[in-house]
């Protein structure tokens, strides 16, 4: 962790704790219902979180060359495998003679080819073309260019990004990430941490309800009153921006109880460094490990959450296989609360109560994200 993170933490909290309040200079606002309820708009941001980056998996559940795993994700059946060279490569897992899955969901090891169960056409784990039966009755077909095709991927922070839209095969996913995953790679445990605990569950709300209660902390003291509420000052999160991406750091009691020195600062013990990876990701860092959420939007008002906990090596002893679980526990039972919440939210929306969601100084952070995802929608549309 660099010094002058630490360090401007230190300041924004202690100057937060000063003036009673953070980012005092903020504005409020509004969201309209429709954008939580319209299967139009749930559509189109379908569209562009197919072009932006998404964590796929653990590159810890590739662990060696030929290891490969197949899923849907946001509608696209994926291929990964861990290459010769050690990275790993994602493919559309459809066929290019007649669009059939070429390999069916689920993982495994040591691949030397994979066969389409439809006609056998036959690709190398680097996705090329390899053999077609009867070849002689494709005398027009250039097998060098009909391997799987190929989607922009990247591993970073153990989890291995892709991004989905094959025609931005040639994006680096790093350039979304940015300076936040730098900065996230650079503390202890999260460079190439192990995955543990994986889970998918749905929500019965839309995905966008789950974002904004996690940019702001005005819940906290109500929402999280029989779990975490206890250890955070009321109502106080910094923000910081990165570009489209954010951090947000949680400021802990223990804060106000130790008064820390900027010298050595460490902002893990003194608070919940939750870093958003627009639009749809948030890992959320602890002292010793973090817990990644993706949000996979299903329809306008479910979403399938995908958890999975970093840790920092796999657990070698009695203790540390009681210990994780045990912080997945509060950690579940806490998001479990916003989630009750974001469902009574959802169904709330329908009875026509509102017209327009509300948004405090405060919850400025939501306002924003709304606000750029919107006109990157609205850019996309007009690059089309």
């Amino acid at each position: 962790m660099s010094e002058n993170f630490a360090a401007d933490l230190h300041h924004r909290a202690t100057a937060a704790m000063q003036a009673g309040r953070a980012d005092a200079d903020a504005l409020g606002g509004q969201v309209e219902v429709s954008r939580y309820t319209s299967d139009a708009t749930a559509s189109h941001e379908l569209n562009l979180l197919r072009r932006c980056p998404q964590p796929v998996a653990a590159g810890s559940s590739l662990a060696s060359s030929g290891a490969w795993v197949s899923m849907t994700y946001l509608g696209i059946p994926l291929l990964l495998v861990r290459q010769e060279s050690g990275e790993v490569q994602a493919f559309l897992n459809v066929c290019r003679h007649r669009g059939a899955r070429v390999v069916p969901e689920g993982s495994g090891s040591e691949a030397r080819a994979f066969v389409c169960p439809y006609h056998a056409w036959t690709y190398r784990p680097d996705g090329a073309l390899r053999g077609v039966p009867q070849s002689f009755g494709f005398p027009c077909l250039k097998q060098e260019e009909s391997g799987l095709r190929k989607l922009a991927t990247v591993e970073r922070a153990g989890l291995v990004w892709v991004i989905l839209d094959p025609d931005l095969s040639q994006r680096d996913p790093s350039e979304s990430l940015g300076s936040l995953m730098n900065n996230l790679e650079s503390l202890a445990g999260l460079s190439t941490p192990m995955a543990f605990a994986p889970r998918s569950y749905e929500v019965e709300a839309n995905w966008k309800l789950l974002i904004d209660g996690a940019f702001e902390a005005y819940h906290f003291k109500v929402a999280h009153r029989k779990t975490i509420a206890h250890m955070f000052v009321d109502n106080m999160q910094v923000v910081d921006e990165f570009d489209l991406n954010r951090r947000l750091y949680l400021i802990k009691a223990k804060f106000l109880e130790d008064a820390p020195e900027a010298a050595g600062f460490d902002p893990r013990k003194y608070g919940n460094l939750t870093y958003f990876f627009f639009p749809n990701t948030t890992i959320l860092v602890q002292p010793d490990h973090a817990q990644l959420s993706s949000l996979e939007p299903i329809s306008a008002t479910r979403t399938r959450v995908h958890e999975l906990t970093l840790i920092p090596e796999p657990p070698a002893s009695d203790k540390a296989s009681a210990y994780w679980p045990a912080n997945d526990d509060l950690y579940r039972r806490t998001l479990a609360e916003d989630y009750e919440l974001a469902e009574s939210i959802q169904s709330g929306l329908a009875s026509g109560a509102n017209d327009v969601l509300t948004f405090g100084t405060f919850e400025y952070s939501a306002l924003r994200f709304h606000s750029q995802l919107q006109q990157h929608i609205a850019d996309l549309h007009a690059e089309r």
